[in-house]
C-alpha cells in the first residue's frame, strides 16, 4: 500500500510540475527598456498580431521557442513597460489582434512581419533558442510575471478612484 501511495504521489508532483510550466519552452528575453509610451504600445501591438498571425496564418508558423519570444516579450510590455492590467491587455491588443484576422488579406498584409518582429527582438537580446534549464526558467518567468501584474493591476499611488 505505501509503495502504491508513494508513487501515485510521484505520478502527482510530476504532473503538478509539467502543468504549472504548460509545457511552455522558454528562451532568453530581449531587453526591451528602451520602449517607452507611444514606442512601447506601437511595438506591443506589432508583437500580438505578429503572435496571432504566425498561430493562425498558413506559411507564417513559428517554432515554439519563438513563440515563447512573441508572447513572452509581449507580456513584458504589456506588464513591465505599459502596466496595463490584464483587461487591458486584453481589449487593447488582444482583441484587436484578433479581429484583423477577420479582415481580407490580414495574413498576406501582416504576415510578413512576423520575421521582422522576431528580428527586432533577437537584435534586443532575445534568442531563438530553448535555455539550457527549463525549470529555473519557468520559476524565474513566473515570479517575474507575478510581480509585475502584481504591480499592473495595483492602484497608482496617491490616486483614488472615483466615478
Amino acid at each position: 500500500m505505501f509503495k502504491k501511495t508513494l508513487v501515485a504521489g510521484l505520478l502527482l508532483a510530476v504532473g503538478v510540475q509539467q502543468a504549472a510550466a504548460d509545457g511552455k519552452i522558454f528562451v532568453q528575453l530581449p531587453d526591451l527598456s528602451t520602449y517607452t509610451d507611444y514606442q512601447a504600445e506601437e511595438f506591443l501591438g506589432r508583437v500580438v498580431l505578429a503572435n496571432v498571425v504566425s498561430s493562425n496564418c498558413t506559411g507564417y508558423e513559428v517554432t515554439d521557442e519563438e513563440w515563447s519570444l512573441l508572447t513572452n516579450s509581449a507580456d513584458l510590455l504589456a506588464y513591465g513597460q505599459l502596466k496595463l492590467t490584464t483587461d487591458e491587455y486584453d481589449t487593447l491588443f488582444s482583441k484587436p489582434a484578433f479581429d484583423a484576422l477577420d479582415e481580407d488579406g490580414t495574413c498576406d498584409r501582416e504576415g510578413p512581419d512576423v520575421e521582422r518582429v522576431l528580428g527586432e527582438l533577437v537584435e534586443l537580446g532575445g534568442s531563438r533558442e530553448a535555455l539550457p534549464d527549463q525549470e529555473a526558467a519557468y520559476e524565474e518567468w513566473r515570479t517575474l510575471m507575478d510581480r509585475l501584474q502584481a504591480e499592473a493591476n495595483a492602484p497608482a499611488a496617491g490616486k483614488t478612484k472615483t466615478k
